[in-house]
């Protein structure tokens, strides 16, 4: 199940990333940065810690990377042979090389991957039964301004510990200046619609987490840090710094009778946002029917509240937060001005969730 899992969540990245991308440019490159996201897992799965940080790298041409952990002593260097994939990287999670991120401020632990030709890279975090993958997109399609995308953590039914919905933010570039917006209460006291400042060096990582009580009440779960925005200004030399994004949760359950998921995905800036996007729902069920009814969870992001979005030329309503709409149809989704949509799809054969563009 695990491995029928992971290629349905690398198919569907790499068809939704090479769709929705408005800009020439490809999820193929020499250089990408990530962080070890937070994960409940870290301290309260079964076995605690168990989970794996896992890198899967692809190439046409032989290729030598080097996958390297700001700030640690952590450095492994591949040499891959041309048109295979590598998975033998995983990163640290205990002892001095530990590159997790165990709450929300800053961190000076960046993931670095580099590379001598272009290469695609998918990080997968999994463990006994939990796995949330995404595809990394290289530092050159990097934005100056971005929108986190989320879900409702009170889908839960109820508030355990450390699900947290988050979002961060990574520097590829020192003198990084950012001003984040959040679209509610956070876990530092940061304020909805309040803007805060931020500054950030070359592998530095800037984690926001939503405000949550984890009294097993799901009135109580994390806020949903749909919406959130973030903006890099002029810094200390005097230049705006491009950025990447990641948006997840520690924990998330999107149908009543699951056991929940960890999500991670790297987010699209703004002008990578596009108008047109063809969607089909991704199989779960355990005799791979693909007619099966849809399961899919979609959240359409719209930067103008007047943006007229259209599933099979029927006119969608119901925005809320003045930015996205949901559905739950598999659609052809036609926009008049740029979007950005993210599918939660369910992909175990039985109700539960998994995580965005998986």
């Amino acid at each position: 199940m695990k491995q029928l899992r992971l290629a349905i969540l690398l198919i569907t990245s790499l068809i939704i990333g090479t769709n929705s991308h408005a800009q020439d440019k490809s999820n193929r490159g020499r250089e990408f940065w990530l962080s070890y996201g937070f994960d409940y897992s870290f301290f309260w799965e079964t076995p605690i810690n168990f989970q794996e940080l896992a890198l899967y790298i692809s190439t046409e041409q032989a290729a030598t990377v080097t996958v390297s952990i700001s700030n640690t002593g952590f450095t492994q260097t591949l040499s891959i042979p041309a048109n295979t994939v590598d998975a033998s990287i995983l990163i640290p999670k205990s002892g001095p090389n530990d590159a997790r991120v165990l709450t929300d401020g800053p961190s000076n632990k960046g993931i670095h991957i580099v590379s001598d030709v272009p290469v695609a890279v998918y990080a997968h975090v999994y463990s006994t039964q939990v796995s949330g993958a995404t595809m990394l997109m290289p530092v050159e399609t990097n934005g100056f301004v971005y929108h986190s995308v989320n879900y409702y953590q009170t889908t839960s039914q109820s508030s355990p510990p450390d699900w947290y919905s988050w979002f961060y933010a990574i520097a590829s570039e020192d003198n990084t200046r950012l001003e984040i917006t959040p679209s509610d209460t956070t876990k530092n006291g940061w304020l909805p619609g309040q803007t805060y400042t931020v500054n950030l060096n070359k592998g530095e990582s800037y984690h926001v987490f939503g405000k949550a009580v984890f009294d097993g009440f799901a009135a109580h779960a994390s806020k949903d840090m749909t919406g959130s925005k973030v903006v890099s200004i002029v810094g200390g030399d005097g230049n705006c710094h491009p950025f990447a994004l990641f948006s997840g949760s520690g924990g998330i359950r999107l149908c009543r009778g699951d056991g929940g998921e960890f999500v991670h995905q790297q987010v699209f800036p703004e002008q990578a946002w596009g108008t047109l996007y063809l969607t089909y729902h991704t199989i779960n069920n355990i005799n791979s029917d693909i007619v099966e009814t849809n399961r899919n969870y979609y959240r359409v992001c719209v930067l103008d509240p007047l943006t007229v979005v259209k599933k099979n030329g029927v006119t969608m309503t119901g925005l809320i937060n003045n930015f996205f709409t949901s559905t739950w149809i598999p659609p052809a989704v036609i926009i008049s001005k740029p979007t950005n949509p993210f599918s939660f799809p369910s992909i175990h054969p039985i109700k539960t969730s998994a995580g965005i563009f998986r």
